[in-house]
């Protein structure tokens, strides 16, 4: 694992202080027996970017709710929800059956300076019930700023939809000019016809796959008919233009209209090579034993510096009737309680399956660290502790964000010259060894990307227009801005 440097290149010379790398911040949500009846803020987390870019705001886990309530939640940049895909809804099936999953994504445009984002809930609409509920979840927001990653997004709104063939709700394009990884994400709620059974997928293709390649919902009857989903791939990409999907389908059950409803988020993040690391495990368990904890997925990673790494775990849960499923991403083969962990329960022995989204985030240090989708039939255990998992066990790591202060000729032996630029340009850079080069236009587009071979390296610019160009060094020592420009 390499750490980032950041050198731009301007007319002058002279001596600046920036950060300009992604960084995440969460909070942990722990809310029992908290009253809904108006629009409640149940976490906050405050970011303070010294730079453009985007935020991801996450909000997942589980509501435990009463009997004729709906529980709206929501990842939002205010202290309301929105209508749609600006937010979820969740309701208890029974007195029994009372826990229900629930995922929530939005990504926001941001400038330097400090923001808030925020987990807001409410009891909204259906209100037979108390009014009271216990939330245990995740906020995350992840900056990108603008630059080398690459962050696509696509609200879906889309009110009674037909689902008889697979469908493609939304799709997010980017265009990266180096390899690297995509992390795509399809998360909502889904409203639907009792007997119906509808496959939601994020893909790169406008199909989906068996097993971990989607996720499926079913309403349990007319009146508590919605669902939150989660779905997450990770795909490796070359340079180029490329695009991906949120699908549905109704399929295999469909004893309804196969009309549906569906309001979510896709969201699309690229990472190139080498500027971080992902980790990632498909996982497909058929009728397991979950009587112990059980590890059913894992992934090891091996940063080089310290940092933090979000862990992701979602997908669905196949259970039997009066069981508990407890599912959690987790840094160690058990889980947590409260927010450490989601439970689902079959509603029925039809509708039987789950889709569930458990978030953790872990300060790291320099080494190997290996991270685990757990699940553990616990509490209730009346039914007979087999179950199938299909899901996606996600890693994350991301660098802590250095900040340092340097000149033209600086005491990090690196020099860009001359300045300004006509033609060509030099790096002279001592510890050039394992560094990699990514040359951005003022845009954040990346136009060409390389490996230093020598502590001397030119670098010509004929293609380039005049104007400012950034310039990307990964290598294994801290950060460094400059400034020049090509006349």
């Amino acid at each position: 694992m390499k750490k980032l440097f950041t050198i731009f290149m301007l007319l002058t010379f002279y001596s600046v202080s920036s950060t300009f790398a992604q960084f995440v911040i969460s909070q942990g949500i722990s809310k029992t027996n908290i009253d809904l009846s108006s629009e409640t803020t149940l976490g906050q987390v405050t970011i303070n970017p010294t730079s453009a870019g985007k935020v991801i705001v996450h909000f997942d886990g589980q509501c435990i709710a009463d009997v004729g309530d709906r529980i709206v939640l929501a990842a939002s940049n205010t202290t309301s929800w929105g209508v749609n895909d600006g937010s979820v809804a969740v309701e208890a099936t029974d007195a029994d059956v009372n826990r229900k999953p629930f995922s929530h994504t939005r990504v926001y445009d941001v400038i330097a300076g400090s923001q808030t984002f925020y987990a807001v809930a409410h009891n909204y609409v259906e209100t037979d019930g108390s009014g009271i509920a216990s939330i245990y979840g995740t906020l995350t927001a992840e900056f990108v700023p603008a630059g080398a990653f690459l962050v696509g997004f696509q609200g879906i709104s889309k009110t009674n939809i037909d689902l008889s063939s697979k469908t493609t709700l939304g799709q997010v394009t980017i265009n990266p000019t180096t390899a690297g990884k995509v992390i795509i994400h399809f998360d909502g709620q889904c409203i639907s016809d009792v007997g119906d059974r509808i496959v939601l997928a994020a893909s790169n293709a406008t199909s989906w796959g068996v097993n971990d390649g989607n996720v499926g919902v079913e309403a349990v009857n007319a009146d508590v008919n919605g669902n939150s989903f989660s779905h997450t791939r990770v795909y490796d990409v070359v340079a180029g233009s490329q695009t991906f999907y949120a699908l549905a389908h109704n399929y295999v059950e469909t004893d309804g209209s196969g009309i549906a409803s569906i309001y979510g988020s896709l969201t699309v993040k690229f990472i190139p090579t080498g500027a971080s690391e992902v980790g990632f495990q498909g996982i497909s368990k058929t009728n397991i034993d979950l009587s112990s904890e059980t590890t059913v997925g894992q992934v090891t990673i091996n940063p080089t510096t310290a940092g933090k790494v979000i862990v992701h775990f979602d997908g669905q849960c196949i259970s039997d009737v009066g069981d508990r499923i407890v599912l959690a991403a987790s840094n160690t083969t058990s889980w947590g309680v409260n927010d450490g962990n989601i439970g689902v329960e079959a509603a029925n022995a039809d509708v039987n399956g789950n889709s569930f989204s458990h978030t953790r985030v872990y300060d790291v240090v320099a080494g190997s660290q290996t991270f685990y989708a757990v699940a553990h039939n616990y509490v209730e255990t009346d039914g007979s502790g087999i179950a199938s998992i299909y899901s996606s066990l996600t890693v994350e790591f991301i660098p802590n964000a250095i900040t340092t202060v340097v000149e033209n000729n600086d005491e990090n032996s690196l020099s860009v010259y001359p300045n300004p630029a006509k033609d060509n340009i030099f790096i002279e850079f001592a510890d050039y060894k394992n560094s990699n080069v990514t040359i951005l236009n003022a845009e954040g587009q990346i136009l060409q990307s390389f490996d230093l071979q020598d502590a001397k390296t030119q670098v010509n610019l004929d293609n380039y227009a005049t104007g400012l160009y950034i310039m990307n060094i990964i290598g294994d020592k801290g950060s460094i801005v400059k400034k020049i420009i090509k006349n």
